[in-house]
């Protein structure tokens, strides 16, 4: 896919936070997903921009891409071997790292055998949303 026509990448620091936006991904699919005339579709509110932020930072596994710092992602590939609590600890940590999400909470944790589900509320500095994750636990 070529984005050097995407004409709306710029720095988002100093934006309201009503106003920032990210690219959809299809975390199932592993893709971007696209709009009618075949570009990436943008968020649309808030909200969306909370949920596809913080689906991003709980797919993501921590220390495994050079260009994130530390502070990116989860340590997912560990999760099997880890007691519920530490899962959640994890995953909350993870998510209030990000500038825009001053509070979150894993509310429901469920483990089914290589499968796990949460249900998230997530804080964000001008919206709370609550989201359900699901995952595998193959291959991290």
């Amino acid at each position: 896919m070529d984005f050097s026509d995407i004409d709306d990448i710029r720095n988002i620091e100093g934006i309201p936070s009503e106003q920032k936006w990210t690219y959809v991904i299809d975390f199932e699919k592993r893709c971007l997903v696209l709009d009618d005339d075949g570009r990436p579709k943008k968020t649309k509110g808030y909200k969306e921009y909370l949920i596809q932020t913080a689906m991003r930072i709980l797919n993501t596994e921590r220390f495994q891409y050079i260009i994130f710092d530390e502070d990116i992602g989860v340590e997912k590939s560990e999760w099997p071997g880890w007691e519920d609590i530490e899962v959640k600890r994890d995953a909350e940590e993870a998510l209030e790292a990000h500038a825009e999400i001053e509070k979150a909470e894993v509310l429901h944790m469920e483990r089914i055998g290589n499968k796990m589900r949460m249900s998230i509320r997530i804080i964000g500095v001008s919206a709370t949303v609550e989201m359900e994750v699901k995952w595998s636990n193959e291959a991290g």
